[in-house]
């Protein structure tokens, strides 16, 4: 659903029957949560790109979404690699990380589970109706040039009989 093409529903009255905001306006949802509905897409995102075109919000006004739990586990995880890779040292974690995801995005696309290797960070995305969502991300998997302790026991295999 693009920007033109949100339906012309009267949302005033109308109220979420599910979720967080169960019981609440539409036109007193977060900005936040109606987007998520839209871009989830939830059944209820005709409604929800509504009442964002009532309020004059563009749908897509962004490059990617950054999850809760995407920005819980830079937080935990990746401190060194913001540290580093920060464009200056008031550039917030979650800043960093919306400019770090959608440059990303932007050189390469996600692999068949939604992954991308970046500057030794692993991003998880997940694709939407609008932009992607970042849902996890973490330090990226170093190479070892050995072989790895659990594959060891098959180099010793002679004849279909382990040693």
């Amino acid at each position: 659903m693009t920007d033109d093409q949100a339906p012309a529903i009267d949302t005033h009255g109308l109220r979420l029957d599910f979720g967080k905001f169960k019981g609440e306006r539409y036109t007193r949802a977060p900005v936040s949560y109606l987007r998520w509905m839209v871009n989830a897409p939830h059944s209820a995102a005709d409604i929800a790109a509504a009442e964002l075109a009532r309020r004059g919000i563009p749908l897509r006004d962004r490059l990617v979404d950054i999850s809760g739990h995407a920005l819980d586990s830079a937080s935990l995880r990746l401190l060194p690699q913001w540290r580093k890779l920060r464009r200056r040292k008031t550039e917030g974690l979650h800043a960093w990380l919306y400019r770090f995801a959608a440059e990303a995005l932007d050189q390469a696309d996600p692999d068949k589970n939604g992954r991308i290797e970046r500057d030794g960070v692993r991003l998880v995305f997940e694709p939407g109706e609008l932009f992607p969502t970042l849902k996890t991300c973490m330090p990226a998997a170093k190479r070892h040039s050995k072989t790895p302790r659990e594959m060891r026991h098959f180099d010793t295999v002679d004849n279909g009989e382990t040693t």
